[in-house]
């Protein structure tokens, strides 16, 4: 009883709490959609405004802090951000229907649909509403509600809000899943080559495999000589590829005297296991058709390559001229030809060869269908800076001269294999000069990464390109007005380029130029998780545990060693390279010791004849038959001395194990067959006697009569 009246106490005293309010609060009533206007133009009133002697908090300054924590910016449900705008409105009367409207056209452009370009804004803003409230003596300031804001504004809002919010939240996750790709790939680094692990799978089972770090595609770092001792930075597990920029051609075709630091760069990408390689670049026109138009140059040009090649232990050439003319295209094409020829005919080692392509070749310099067969791969060049507006030196859409996706487009159509492009991305940014009349925008400079990093620090506002999918910083006047961008690519937009080269097939991307972002790691993260793959190699199961022996009799023992043996010697005459995968150590053993004690029989035998020869001489009885016991005996010990050295791994006639030049195991098996041994040994044997009993013995019985 005293339970059911405590119960309905309880039940009238909420029922109390909501019939009396003490306040009428309307700023938090939820519409059912944001675009129902079926009951006409909604309006947002806010409470009565008190004065705040400890500080305004501003409408703006809370959606900002809303936005920082974690839980918030991963918001997804349209109703959760209709909460956080809607209770921030309640508590401010700083914000105005002004500044919804233009944050609602600010966001309306594409560039600010970003988490960091949303920021900024609100930042902006904020700054004009300070500057508002400075204006008025704030003794002054009357204690009336503002203006009422439009619900349609409000949902416009929440609605660009929330795609910058999804964005964010996947930008965080992807970063996360990118950190702990990474960790796995660097606890591989500095494994010792072929060790051997173990994967149990089951109690007494487990499974042998090796761990080796590969390539999803091709990466390829191009290191310009002026980057000097910087490689000692780089990340080589993460190359494929290294190439040395800085071997090119004058006009008398003599070889640039190129430095030393490239041998060690070499040999660090070669314990990286990158392939190493040499550009041959001109940015000279002149000099370029100075090379074309004599044969004989070229041959100078391609004779003086093979020995640079082969002294720096490189594996090819990479083919840059940055200026070819549409008149050269012939010339172009029997310069490769010859080149590809000369390389195959002249070295043992195969050589790549890759050509350096415009984004946009509009004089048709580059004769791709004669060149695919002569080539490994074509670098699709995206870094160099062009036309009058500011922009990305690789945007992804927009201009089909120099955006990645209609200039790939184009060259697939051509009908070449996608792998065999590589696209070239630039780690440098571009430095343009607005125009304040709305006239060109003027390109000044290239700009390395780490110094965008170092001129802008983290906390600067960087806006993004959707479309483009670049990133810009901008820098004003004292007037705020825009004086210079600066366009480059950082860790988020090369990671959507990435997966566009991943997602299409193509060969991989290159990098130009490697060091220039040094002091930085992001961008050889990125690359690293993108494109560094953890390859598993199986090798065979094996026992945990040691099995079981079973105690045998000693003739059950003798009777299957005796017929592993006999199966031994049938694979010598039938499938001797199943001996190699039934590899047994004791076999060596084994047919050793018999072979000793046949050959010791046969020193005994040898011993007893001689002593009879000596002590009786053509007398004794049984010497015919002890000569033919011990020639026998001779015989079979030599058969069994063969077949040790058959068995033996060491001997170059017997079961070898063939290996490649980087040491692992070749799939064939290749040895010589035991039947071959003893009819090469019989056949040895029969000529000896031949030759004793034909030209020997009748010398000898000359030479014996008086």
């Amino acid at each position: 009883m005293y339970s059911l009246i405590r119960i309905l106490c309880g039940f009238f005293f909420v029922l109390t709490i909501f019939l009396f309010p003490k306040n009428n609060i309307q700023a938090n009533i939820i519409y059912a959609s944001p675009y129902d206007t079926s009951h006409g133009l909604k309006t947002i009133n806010l409470p009565t405004f008190q004065k705040d002697t400890t500080g305004k908090v501003k409408l703006l300054q809370k959606i900002v802090a809303a936005l920082r924590f974690t839980k918030n910016a991963r918001a997804r449900e349209q109703q959760r951000v209709i909460t956080i705008i809607r209770t921030v409105m309640a508590d401010s009367m700083v914000a105005t229907a002004a500044d919804i409207k233009k944050l609602n056209a600010e966001l309306s452009l594409q560039q600010n649909q970003h988490f960091d370009s949303l920021s900024k804004l609100i930042n902006a803003i904020i700054a004009d509403a300070a500057a508002r409230d400075t204006a008025v003596v704030p003794s002054e300031l009357p204690d009336v509600p503002p203006a009422p804001v439009p619900a349609t504004d409000v949902a416009d809002l929440i609605n660009k809000i929330i795609p910058i919010l999804t964005q964010k939240a996947k930008e965080e996750k992807s970063s996360e899943a990118q950190q702990k790709r990474l960790q796995e790939v660097r606890a591989l680094y500095g494994r010792p080559p072929g060790k051997i692990d173990t994967l149990l799978l089951g109690d007494t089972l487990g499974a042998r495999y090796t761990i080796t770090l590969g390539h999803k595609a091709n990466v390829i770092g191009v290191h310009p000589y002026w980057m000097n001792d910087k490689y000692l930075h780089y990340n080589f597990t993460a190359l494929s590829a290294v190439s040395f920029y800085g071997y090119t051609t004058e006009k008398d075709i003599k070889a640039r005297d190129i430095p030393p630091f490239p041998l060690n760069m070499f040999t660090l990408a070669a314990s990286a296991g990158s392939d190493r390689l040499f550009t041959l670049y001109e940015n000279d026109p002149a000099h370029i058709d100075a090379l074309l138009k004599d044969e004989q140059a070229q041959f100078r040009c391609i004779d003086s390559l093979l020995p640079l090649l082969q002294h720096y232990d490189a594996n090819g050439i990479n083919i840059w001229f940055s200026q070819l003319n549409g008149n050269k295209r012939d010339a172009f094409s029997r310069f490769v030809t010859l080149l590809s020829n000369y390389l195959q005919r002249n070295s043992d080692k195969k050589y790549l060869i890759t050509i350096t392509l415009p984004s946009y070749d509009d004089q048709a310099a580059y004769d791709l269908r004669t060149l695919d067969p002569l080539t490994d791969h074509f670098l699709v060049d995206f870094t160099k800076a062009s036309g009058t507006r500011a922009g990305a030196l690789a945007p992804m859409k927009g201009d089909a001269r120099r955006a990645i996706e209609p200039v790939m487009s184009r060259l697939l159509n051509q009908q070449i294999a996608p792998g065999k492009f590589v696209i070239l991305l630039s780690y440098y940014g571009t430095q343009w000069k607005k125009s304040q009349s709305g006239g060109k925008d003027i390109f000044t400079k290239y700009v390395p990464f780490n110094e965008i990093k170092n001129r802008f620090p983290g906390d600067t506002s960087v806006i993004y390109d959707e479309d483009a999918v670049a990133a810009y910083v901008e820098e004003k006047n004292e007037a705020g007005e825009v004086t210079s961008e600066i366009w480059f690519d950082d860790a988020y937009t090369l990671d959507v380029k990435y997966d566009y080269v991943l997602n299409n097939g193509l060969g991989g991307v290159a990098v130009w130029p490697l060091g220039a972002d040094d002091g930085y790691g992001e961008l050889w993260d990125e690359l690293g998780a993108k494109f560094i793959s953890i390859d598993t190699t199986f090798i065979d199961t094996v026992r945990l545990v040691p099995e079981v022996v079973v105690n045998q009799s000693w003739w059950t023992r003798m009777t299957q060693r005796i017929g592993h043996e006999i199966r031994v010697l049938d694979l010598m005459f039938t499938d001797p390279c199943q001996l190699d995968i039934e590899k047994d150590d004791n076999d060596d053993d084994f047919f050793a010791y018999l072979t000793l004690f046949f050959f010791i029989i046969a020193l005994l035998i040898g011993f007893f004849y001689a002593y009879n020869m000596r002590m009786v001489g053509s007398a004794w009885q049984w010497q015919k038959v002890v000569l033919r016991i011990l020639i026998g005996w001779v015989l079979i010990t030599m058969f069994f001395g063969i077949v040790t050295l058959f068995l033996n791994r060491d001997v170059p006639f017997g079961i070898t194990h063939a290996t490649a030049d980087n040491g692992s195991a070749k799939a064939k098996c290749v040895t010589v067959p035991m039947l071959d041994l003893l009819l090469i040994f019989s056949v040895g044997l029969v000529l000896g006697m031949l030759i004793m009993r034909i030209l020997i013995r009748p010398l000898l019985t000359k030479n014996d009569k008086p």
